[in-house]
């Protein structure tokens, strides 16, 4: 029987903290987010005054502002996990100022060569 190498599914990317991701996966990722979360504020803002679809879209806005918060959270984990820091460091994205300084700092540091404590390679989760 062959050894076949699976490839990590879409649910471990999103949501699992898990393993390393590397400064593509990461920056796309977010990238994926950032368009949800606009396409949402612009039906909300668009449809304001509909009173027929505004709970629609409000409830479409807070359920993918939410989903993003987390996954965006547990991306960042996997960025610092492939960068060799703990995923601890991720909560600094809820402080204000800092959060800036460091989704730019895990945008463009470099992955660790090799393996690591979280995982052999970038862009799988830990076995």
């Amino acid at each position: 029987m062959q050894d076949t190498v699976r490839t990590p599914g879409i649910g471990w990317l999103f949501f699992s903290p898990s393993g390393r991701a590397g400064r593509q996966v990461f920056v796309l990722s977010w990238l994926f987010w950032m368009m949800a979360n606009g396409y949402t504020t612009s039906k909300l803002v668009l449809h304001q005054d509909d009173e027929s679809v505004l709970p629609f879209w409000s409830i479409l806005f807070f359920g993918v502002f939410l989903t993003s918060v987390v996954s965006g959270l547990m991306l960042s984990v996997k960025r610092l996990h492939d960068m060799g820091f703990t995923g601890v460091l991720a909560v600094a994205l809820f402080v204000p100022v800092v959060s800036i300084v460091l989704l730019l700092w895990m945008c463009v540091w470099p992955s660790e060569e090799g393996p690591n404590a979280y995982g052999p390679t970038t862009d799988r989760p830990q076995k």
